[in-house]
């Protein structure tokens, strides 16, 4: 009976939250942006020897209801581009940070690092995803995105 309740009250949450992503609806804009800078800080910090980085475009993700609408909640996301490593060694990129983050807890949901170039790395932690990407001209990129939040772009009744 416990866990017939348990999964009729995360359905109602669901419903109510009407996210077809996580939403953390206590984590304020600025929190997010911090919380996702963090997260490329903390994997970029694992990388020998260091990159530079070049900011990308910013982007706000809205998320979607169940039937596909927008619900008026959005995912925060910061992309950068990694410059000043040598493209022979981004195996070893990939490999530096799959370690880091099963080390510190984060579930890898995407391990694409056995193939010549493209490859692509993605772990998710307390609500964000963060990614690690080559192009196939071997540039790296890492972007992190927050769970869905309400920011200065949601309407006020949501």
């Amino acid at each position: 009976m416990r866990h017939f309740i348990g999964a009729v009250s995360a359905a109602v949450a669901f419903a109510l939250t009407g996210c077809t992503g996580t939403e953390d609806s206590f984590m304020t804009e600025a929190e997010a942006l911090e919380r996702a800078e963090q997260h490329i800080a903390d994997a970029v910090a694992q990388i020998i020897p260091a990159p530079s980085v070049e900011p990308r475009r910013r982007l706000d993700i809205p998320c979607r209801d169940q039937a596909g609408r927008d619900d008026g909640l959005y995912q925060v996301e910061r992309r950068y581009w990694l410059h000043d490593l040598p493209v022979e060694d981004n195996r070893q990129t990939f490999d530096t940070l799959y370690a880091y983050w099963t080390d510190t807890g984060y579930e890898i949901v995407d391990d694409i690092r056995d193939r010549a170039q493209a490859r692509a790395l993605t772990a998710h932690s307390d609500g964000f995803t963060v990614h690690l990407l080559e192009s196939v001209e071997g540039e790296l990129s890492i972007r992190a995105t927050s769970p869905c939040i309400r920011t200065s772009e949601s309407p006020s009744d949501t």
